[in-house]
């Protein structure tokens, strides 16, 4: 069986996950869903890049594991693993290290903005009739404003050709193709069916590929220049908003029972906010919900297990520790081993 970008993608996310979560946990965070669960075992599991980036019907998802399943790669059973085969296939470095889900839609609502206002700008300066390569009513909404803010086009457009030219040739050929050729002008750039056979790929790999090539693109463009600007104003905060209600009500001085009274939230959902603050904040007071004797214990037995299975570090812990309490460890273990 001949690995495409996508199954090499689906096998180290299912290495990562160190046969601890089921495919139905994978499948959650390949989605995006913004739930406790899904926004933990990304965190804890390094899988925050692909984070949202492959949003897939289930039964593609489940069609894709089960091809893997049969070819020996990976096991089904009550969790996801990999298997041996399936080890020694994963290439070094990781192509899920560069998707960019951690940024939280940055890149393809910037891709968005900057294709479609690439193709009204040059319909309008050639007075041609273009049906929008976008869909998006925001992104068109959006893209309206910016436009009738535009003093001179014809300088915007000059401009942004010299930004995309000059981070392009930083890129491979494949990667400044994939790019080019999606870009919409007089004529609309290619799709994705189209392109599989130019490019000698599959529709699902072409859309990681070009996911890459732009997350690569965006790091080669000037910081102070006319393309990253048009992002300024894109969310890409982590947390959940209701997660960030509780953070800032927290820092306002409200106590936990009052948060929860005032917000009416079950003890299991604040618990859940609290997990997600504990998480993305850089500043967390971890001090009030457990020791420093567990907090090591916690994080001692999770290194040498070399797992985040909740049930299984508290079988060896010898403090009294709850499962809210390890949650809390586990989402400070990256910022306190800085």
């Amino acid at each position: 069986m001949k690995l495409t970008v996508v199954n090499q993608v689906l096998l180290e996310t299912i290495s990562r996950l160190r046969g601890e979560r089921t495919d139905r946990s994978l499948f959650h965070i390949l989605q995006g869903k913004r739930s406790a669960t899904s926004l933990q075992d990304a965190h804890f599991y390094e899988l925050e890049t692909v984070f949202g980036v492959l949003p897939f019907r289930r039964e593609t998802f489940d069609r894709l594991l089960l091809e893997l399943e049969q070819q020996g790669f990976i096991e089904r059973a009550e969790t996801l693993r990999i298997t041996e085969l399936g080890e020694s296939s994963i290439k070094v470095p990781f192509l899920i290290d560069d998707m960019g889900g951690e940024l939280r839609g940055f890149p393809i609502i910037l891709w968005k903005r900057l294709s479609l206002l690439i193709q009204t700008v040059v319909c309008l300066e050639q007075k041609r009739f273009f049906v929008p390569v976008q869909q998006d009513v925001a992104i068109k909404d959006w893209v309206r404003g910016y436009v009738k803010g535009m003093p001179q086009r014809t300088q915007w457009i000059d401009q942004v050709y010299h930004e995309l030219r000059e981070a392009l040739r930083q890129l491979s050929v494949k990667e400044a193709t994939l790019i080019s050729y999606r870009l919409s002008g007089l004529k609309t750039g290619l799709s994705y069916p189209q392109l599989e056979e130019k490019l000698d790929s599959d529709v699902l790999s072409l859309r990681l590929e070009f996911m890459m090539a732009w997350r690569k693109c965006l790091r080669h463009l000037d910081e102070a220049g006319l393309i990253l600007r048009l992002g300024e104003d894109i969310d890409q905060s982590k947390m959940t908003q209701s997660a960030q209600k509780t953070w800032d009500m927290l820092r306002n001085g409200f106590a936990l029972n009052e948060i929860s009274e005032r917000r009416r939230l079950k003890k299991s959902t604040m618990e859940d906010h609290l997990v997600e603050i504990a998480m993305y904040s850089d500043v967390f007071p971890r001090s009030q919900f457990l020791s420093d004797a567990q907090f090591k214990e916690v994080i001692e037995v999770a290194n040498r297990n070399e797992t985040f299975s909740l049930k299984r570090i508290k079988g060896e812990l010898k403090l009294e520790t709850d499962y809210f309490q390890i949650r809390i460890a586990l989402a400070r273990k990256r910022w306190e081993e800085r």
